[in-house]
């Protein structure tokens, strides 16, 4: 069970044995549940301010090469048409990645499940840990697992200009072109 739902039957229960009716339990309002939740300094944190479509095909994606601002969150929306699976990872060294097995494994395991939302696409989950960020950094090695037909996405944030690459780490398709480059900057435009 999800925990808004586990919540909001927590809350919903105190109020009825405190006395209060469903008709009003129903009626509440976050603020009156939650108190001034907009001050919290992590409220919003995790809101997009860009989104960047990337469509995922045979033994490549595109765009390959991206243009993005620091200090930005960036919805990165996947979209595998190919017929093979793609775990999707974003680094400064993607050989540090290709050299941690375990993580590779474990997205693989933890990475196919997915929480499905209205709209028809699914979140990525990037680890086995619930309580990971939901804006992930470039040093969490941000991550997707796409099946054939998938459509996922990751919120990321870039703290600096360095470039990052873009890859498909799964049966050497990196080597075979599905590699590319994100390239944080304080002014931006997208390159194909």
């Amino acid at each position: 069970m999800s925990f808004s739902k586990l919540f909001g039957l927590a809350t919903a229960g105190l109020l009825i044995w405190q006395g209060v009716g469903p008709s009003y339990a129903s009626g509440l309002t976050a603020e009156a549940v939650l108190g001034d939740y907009k001050s919290d300094p992590l409220f919003g944190e995790a809101a997009a301010q860009e989104s960047i479509t990337i469509e995922v095909g045979k033994l490549k994606f595109v765009p390959s090469i991206i243009d993005v601002p620091v200090e930005t969150n960036i919805r990165f929306v996947f979209t595998n048409s190919s017929i093979e699976p793609h775990l999707m990872v974003m680094a400064l060294e993607l050989d540090e990645v290709l050299a941690d097995q375990p993580f590779i494994d474990e997205f693989l395991v933890h990475g196919s499940q997915e929480v499905k939302v209205p709209g028809g696409h699914s979140h990525g989950n990037s680890s086995a840990d619930d309580a990971s960020p939901m804006v992930k950094l470039i040093n969490e090695h941000p991550a997707v697992f796409l099946k054939p037909g998938d459509t996922k996405e990751i919120l990321v944030k870039f703290t600096d200009g360095h470039a990052i690459q873009i890859a498909c780490v799964l049966d050497g398709h990196h080597i075979q072109g599905m590699s590319g480059t994100i390239i944080p900057s304080i002014s931006h435009k997208q390159a194909q």
